[in-house]
């Protein structure tokens, strides 16, 4: 038996306060074709690409809105999605085969997703600390390092909101 005016709906994760809400102007995507105006990436078919054939037949159609891609606002705001911590002795004798295995596969993940970038990479005494625009992209990094340089690697999810901390440690 339904109580009249009463429509029966779902409530969201964010407004049970279980997660922290995202900035939605991010996740907003345009209704038609779209060109970023930073990097070049396409959307198409929801779908964001950054494929050199498509790029050039886009490039001349004045139909396609002119947006910045998620992965930009997220570079522009300062708002990571994931932090690597790489740390270690290990780190200190190996740092140019290691930094070269991180662009290879940030270069290669992005090829396939290019909203999956590094936004900084920092470098401390005994530290390098990654920030990413997606958590995906930094537990490959994480995984890559482990697989061809061994050591200590640990994921940290946050409870509150979607952000992740992999560390990656030898000494």
């Amino acid at each position: 038996m339904a109580v009249s005016g009463e429509v029966n709906r779902r409530i969201s994760v964010e407004e049970k306060g279980q997660r922290a809400g995202r900035n939605p102007q991010a996740y907003i995507q345009p209704k038609q074709d779209a060109l970023c105006t930073i990097c070049g990436a396409l959307y198409h078919n929801k779908r964001w690409y950054m494929n050199d054939s498509e790029l050039q037949k886009a490039g001349g159609d004045t139909a396609i809105q002119k947006v910045k891609c998620p992965a930009c606002l997220m570079i522009e705001q300062g708002t990571p999605a994931a932090v690597v911590t790489l740390s270690g002795h290990y780190l200190k004798k190996h740092k140019a085969s290691i930094m070269d295995a991180i662009r290879n596969t940030e270069a290669h993940s992005r090829a396939k997703n290019p909203l999956g970038r590094i936004m900084e990479i920092k470098q401390e005494q005994d530290e390098i600390s990654i920030t990413t625009t997606e958590d995906k992209l930094a537990q490959k990094l994480g995984r890559e390092i482990h697989k061809a340089h061994s050591g200590d690697l640990r994921y940290r999810w946050g409870h509150d909101e979607n952000f992740v901390r992999v560390f990656w440690n030898r000494d």
